[in-house]
């Protein structure tokens, strides 16, 4: 499984992938683990996308990590633990909810 995560201010995310052992996504479909710093550098890549290729992390398949979900009514959520084949976060101005949040 690949996690993408938009919330670049967070510390776990190195290049849009999460770098957590363990994630928790809420019973709001929201990522519990958020640890925000102010001070890190976040590359635009608006200013120059078409004159280069951006930095990008290496899809890298995320075997030892654990995913909790509390959302019930995700069809990906059996027994609390998520089953998609990818886990897609996306970034809004406070929260980072799971665009990967199916309703059963």
């Amino acid at each position: 499984m690949d996690v993408v995560c938009r919330k670049y201010s967070c510390i776990y995310n190195d290049r849009a992938k999460c770098t957590r052992a363990n994630l928790i996504i809420d019973d709001q479909a929201l990522c519990e683990d958020l640890a925000i710093d102010k001070t890190k550098e976040i590359e635009d890549v608006s200013l120059d996308m078409f004159s280069h290729e951006p930095d990008i992390a290496p899809y890298h398949h995320c075997k030892n990590m654990q995913i909790h979900c509390g959302s019930e009514s995700c069809i990906f959520n059996r027994q609390g633990e998520c089953f998609s084949n990818g886990i897609f976060v996306g970034s809004a101005t406070t929260v980072a909810p799971c665009n990967s949040f199916v309703p059963k």
